[in-house]
């Protein structure tokens, strides 16, 4: 019974997940526009998901390895679910560098802005 309710958990916070990601994140899948257009203020909700989904993916492996008890087995078996666990961070992880490149570009323009700044100061004082 446990296994069931995990299963459709999962499933229903994996597709609430991937609405958030065509809705928000349409242009890191190569999409020009959103195929879902979801109000804005539901993008950290969105954001979100991801850890109850890795969570629920943890337990359900937790599960399963329980049942099977052989490791050989287990990954022979379980190996598509193995792969969906170590992808969604991976792929989580290509969201926050997208975010961690953007801030390092306004960095770069802030500096560059600042040295302008210093040197237009320094050659008004000769």
């Amino acid at each position: 019974m446990i296994y069931k309710i995990l299963d459709f958990a999962i499933i229903a916070i994996g597709l609430m997940f991937f609405a958030g990601i065509v809705s928000f994140e349409y242009s890191t899948i190569g999409l020009s526009e959103p195929i879902l257009s979801l109000p804005y203020e539901s993008k950290q909700f969105f954001d979100f998901l991801i850890w109850p989904l890795i969570i629920l993916l943890v337990f359900d492996l937790y599960f399963k390895y329980n049942k099977v008890r052989d490791p050989k087995k287990f990954v022979k078996k379980y190996w598509i679910d193995i792969v969906m666990l170590t992808l969604i961070p991976i792929f989580s992880a290509f969201k926050f560098l997208k975010i961690g490149i953007s801030i390092i570009k306004k960095l770069k323009t802030v500096k560059m802005g600042t040295k302008v700044a210093h040197k237009t100061k320094k050659s008004l004082r000769k």
